[in-house]
């Protein structure tokens, strides 16, 4: 039962980080709605997997474990990859559509 409520929250953010990835208006905005996707969409989802597993009779920890090792990956390579997405795309001249203050300006 309390799976399901985080299912549907997860097909929430997932559906609004594809919203976000048409909408927003830069590389970078749109960058965070990809985050929001993998980490919302895809962790929630996985944390809806493992609990329907849970309240199953005769179900497998081993199952769990593996699915909770997956959320882990997931929510370190996430934000990790976003982050050396917009670094990598910053030095390569890729400016913000409305950036008011640059405070990476005079930074290598």
């Amino acid at each position: 039962m309390i799976y399901e409520i985080i299912l549907a929250l997860s097909a929430f953010f997932a559906v609004l980080g594809a919203i976000g990835m048409f909408r927003f208006p830069d590389f970078y905005t749109r960058i965070h709605a990809a985050t929001m996707v993998t980490i919302g969409g895809a962790c929630l989802g996985l944390t809806a997997l493992a609990l329907s597993t849970w309240q199953q009779p005769g179900y497998d920890i081993n199952y769990i474990i593996k699915v909770l090792l997956i959320i882990m990956f997931i929510l370190i390579t996430g934000p990790t990859s976003s982050h050396a997405l917009a670094d990598a795309a910053y030095h390569t001249g890729v400016i913000p559509k409305n950036l008011v203050k640059n405070d990476m300006e005079n930074k290598k």
